[in-house]
């Protein structure tokens, strides 16, 4: 073979090395831009947004003011830490109008959930428990927690139901 003839087949091999290193970085963004969604909040309907949405991710709620809950809970023992944002200063920060909040799960479990909750109590979207963030495949990315234990009627069933975890959707009616 010719020194010509082996730099050529080189090159063509360069060009296919070059190429599955291509797909493979491809793949793995792919599989990366899709990890990053599903561990973010994504806010639409009745907001202000000129893209329709606005999203919100772990860092994003670890950067806002931080508001403790500590408090007994139905999927907990004894007394728990949860950390996170009060939903009212989400709702107002995304300039939301309506009634009614459309929590989604990871899961598809969707609850409706009356504005006036947010009003009421001092819920939030937790993202942390105990100190540790929540984990993905646990409670995580994000929780609707309710200060259980500050009001005797919020250990109904209702308020439990609407403590969605792994929620990544919210839509705004």
């Amino acid at each position: 073979m010719t020194n010509i003839a082996k730099l050529q087949s080189f090159k063509f091999y360069m060009q296919i090395a070059g190429t599955v290193l291509a797909i493979s970085l491809l793949s793995a963004h792919a599989a990366s831009s899709n990890e990053t969604e599903e561990l973010q909040l994504t806010i639409t309907g009745n907001i202000q947004s000129e893209n329709g949405a606005i999203y919100f991710s772990p860092g994003d709620m670890a950067a806002s003011t931080p508001t403790d809950i500590v408090t007994s809970s139905p999927w907990t023992s004894g007394k728990t830490v949860f950390r996170g944002v009060l939903l009212r200063d989400i709702l107002k920060s995304v300039d939301a109008k309506g009634t009614v909040l459309k929590a989604s799960a990871v899961d598809g479990y969707t609850v409706e959930i009356p504005i006036s909750d947010a009003e009421d109590f001092d819920m939030i979207i937790a993202y942390r428990l105990n100190g540790v963030a929540l984990e993905e495949d646990v409670y995580g990315p994000f929780w609707i927690i309710y200060p259980y234990d500050s009001d005797e009627k919020l250990g109904q069933e209702k308020y439990h139901a609407r403590s969605i975890w792994q929620l990544t959707k919210l839509v705004i009616e």
